[in-house]
C-alpha cells in the first residue's frame, strides 16, 4: 500500500521506527502539503523540547508522554486525526495510544519506517546538537523495531492498516 493513497482522516497514525528513519521529514512532507494540519502531528521530541528545552534526560519522560497523551485525546476526542511522531517500536508505548483511540472510538493505522541500519547510523551521525543521538541507541531501537514492531505484531494489536515506508 502506497502513502499516497493513505487516508489520513482515520483517528490516530502512529509512526513506528527507530532514531533517524525519516518519521518527522516524512511528516513534515504531510504538513507542507496539506494532508494534515501542523496541530495534528504530537511529536514526543517536540513536546520534549517545549517543556524542557535543550535538555534530555529520561527523568522527564514521564512529563513528555503526559503531555503527548493530553494532546493526542484532545484531537481524537474532537474526532479529528492525529499523527504520533516518537519511535513506538514498544507494545508498551503504542498501548497507550491505542487506549485513547479506542475510548474515543476511533481507528488506528501505522506507517512503519523501514530502513537499514547502516543508513539509520549514516543519518544520526549527520544531525546536530540533541538530534543526535548514540549510535549504540540507534541499533537498539533497530533491533527493537525488527522484534516487537512487525506487522503481524502491530495487526494483533488492533492497528489496522499497517503501511511499510521502504527506505525512506
Amino acid at each position: 500500500m502506497s502513502t499516497s493513497g493513505f487516508d489520513v482522516a482515520v483517528g490516530l497514525i502512529l509512526l513506528v521506527g527507530p532514531p533517524a528513519a525519516g518519521k518527522s521529514t516524512f511528516v513534515r512532507g504531510w504538513v507542507e502539503g496539506g494532508r494534515i494540519d501542523a496541530g495534528g502531528v504530537v511529536s514526543c521530541d517536540a513536546v520534549r523540547a517545549e517543556l524542557f528545552g535543550a535538555r534530555v534526560d529520561v527523568a522527564d519522560d514521564p512529563e513528555v508522554f503526559a503531555e503527548m497523551d493530553r494532546r493526542v485525546a484532545a484531537r481524537l476526542a474532537a474526532g479529528r486525526a492525529v499523527v504520533v511522531d516518537a519511535t513506538n517500536v514498544l507494545p508498551h508505548a503504542r498501548a497507550r495510544m491505542l487506549a485513547w483511540a479506542r475510548r474515543h472510538g476511533r481507528p488506528a493505522a501505522a506507517l512503519r519506517f523501514l530502513v537499514d541500519v547502516d543508513v539509520l547510523l549514516r543519518r544520526n551521525a549527520a544531525r546536530a546538537g540533541q538530534a543526535r543521538v548514540p549510535a549504540e541507541t540507534v541499533r537498539e531501537y533497530a533491533a527493537l523495531a525488527a522484534r516487537h514492531a512487525t506487522r503481524r505484531q502491530l495487526l494483533s494489536e488492533g492497528i489496522d492498516p499497517v503501511v511499510d515506508v521502504p527506505g525512506t
